[in-house]
């Protein structure tokens, strides 16, 4: 009896086609060297649609407020993973999801098929830009750089005051910075050189 039921489920598994997706992390100046366009801007607009032989991805409407890198004007579409069809959701871990109103920086590459931009990375590609309810400033969660948010290494610190959010002024300066430098160079900001 065991074995027909260990039969009858290999067979159902047989049937099911199982997807991964595995996103290393990458050192922030490889961000900003891989992407082709890197800009700030608000959702518009979200649709999900179905992708033959792909699944469900989400095309989201940006506004241009501002381009970094790149040249970019009026809207952008960025596809994403995931999405919601129907009353179904489906859902790509590592892969953002927009919503209408939202703003963020984007560090966006070409589709290989399409017009529509992708984020490098996935979420390493999309930095929300948020309101602080307490002060009402508007900020972005600071990136990872050697030297700078994390050790050589790359490793955080837990309650590190450098990883404090930081105003999009602040933030865009510090795309400049990685512009300016080699990916995977450390550059030491602190008293004595560390």
């Amino acid at each position: 009896m065991r074995r027909q039921i260990a039969a009858v489920i290999a067979l159902a598994l047989a049937g099911v086609s199982l997807h991964a997706t595995l996103t290393l992390p990458a050192d922030f100046r490889t961000v900003v060297n891989d992407a082709s366009l890197i800009m700030r801007g608000r959702v518009t607009d979200v649709r999900s649609i179905t992708v033959p032989g792909v699944g469900v991805e989400s095309v989201a409407t940006f506004a241009v407020e501002n381009v970094v890198k790149g040249q970019a004007s009026g809207f952008v579409y960025v596809r994403v993973p995931g999405g919601i069809i129907g009353s179904r959701r489906y859902v790509t871990v590592g892969a953002p999801a927009f919503r209408v109103g939202q703003r963020a920086m984007l560090f966006l590459r070409p589709g290989a098929t399409d017009t529509a931009f992708r984020p490098i990375g996935m979420t390493m590609g999309v930095y929300p830009i948020n309101v602080d309810p307490a002060t009402g400033r508007t900020l972005v969660e600071p990136p990872l750089l050697a030297g700078m948010t994390a050790d050589a290494k790359g490793a955080v610190v837990r309650g590190d005051k450098r990883r404090t959010s930081v105003t999009i002024v602040e933030f865009e300066s510090l795309v400049r910075l990685a512009m300016s430098s080699p990916p995977g160079a450390v550059t030491n900001r602190g008293k004595g050189g560390k």
